[in-house]
């Protein structure tokens, strides 16, 4: 890489097979997210959708728990930084997500009998579903190329 060139990355990702009983989610989407630390000590995130489809219509049967709509089972993507300043210290990770999924206390509910629920089986502000989420180790750059404390030293 040349110096002061903005970084790319090639990130990829694998659907979790799961078991029989219990298989994995399809993946959504696969995002790199960067961090970086502005002038006044104010710390910033960005994310980047690099590949899926975030309104890929996914969802989840709330009565059954069965997953719903179209997913993948790999997604791959060669992403480089739209916004690089090669001034600035910054910090990237890639982060795969999962479609939905039921919350465990959505299970127990439907395993508990209607008359025995507790009352947030049926409260609507208490969440139903989840979206799992998997990340890498990040990695760091600094216009100096020192290491990830002139990140968090600022």
């Amino acid at each position: 890489a040349r110096a002061g060139a903005a970084p790319t990355f090639a990130a990829s990702a694998l659907r979790d097979p799961g078991t029989a009983q219990w298989p994995g989610g399809r993946l959504q989407r696969l995002q790199i997210v960067k961090g970086w630390v502005d002038d006044d000590g104010a710390t910033h995130q960005a994310v980047y959708d690099v590949a899926g489809d975030a309104g890929n219509g996914a969802g989840v049967d709330l009565a059954t728990c069965t997953p719903t709509g179209a997913g993948a089972d790999a997604l791959c993507s060669v992403w480089t930084d739209p916004d690089f300043d090669p001034t600035r210290a910054a910090v990237y990770y890639a982060r795969a997500v999962e479609n939905p999924s039921c919350r465990w206390t959505t299970w127990e509910c439907l395993r508990t009998s209607p008359a025995a629920r507790p009352a947030l089986c049926d409260d609507p502000a208490f969440p139903k579903t989840i979206q799992e989420r998997a990340i890498t180790s990040p990695v760091w750059y600094a216009p100096d190329g020192g290491g990830r404390e002139r990140v968090a030293a600022r």
